[in-house]
C-alpha cells in the first residue's frame, strides 16, 4: 500500500501511521514500526497552550 502511495505523492495521516506501527509491534517488528514513524510522521505537532496553538518537535518535552 505504501509503494502505490509513494508514486502517488501522497503521505498517510498521523492516525493510520501509528495504526500500522502498532500492527508491526503485534507482529514483533519492532524495526519496521520504528521505521514507518520515522518516516512518515511530521517533524512537528500542533497543541494548545494558554489558549493559542503552538508548534512543538515531536519527541521534545512538551510531548
Amino acid at each position: 500500500i505504501y509503494a502505490d502511495m509513494e508514486e502517488l505523492g501522497v503521505h498517510p495521516d498521523e492516525d493510520t501511521t501509528r495504526r500500522i506501527g502498532r500492527a508491526f509491534v503485534t507482529l514483533g517488528q519492532e524495526d519496521k514500526e520504528k521505521i514507518v514513524l520515522e518516516k512518515y510522521l511530521k517533524k512537528y505537532k500542533y497543541m494548545h497552550f494558554n489558549g493559542e496553538r503552538v508548534r512543538v518537535r515531536r519527541g521534545g518535552p512538551l510531548t
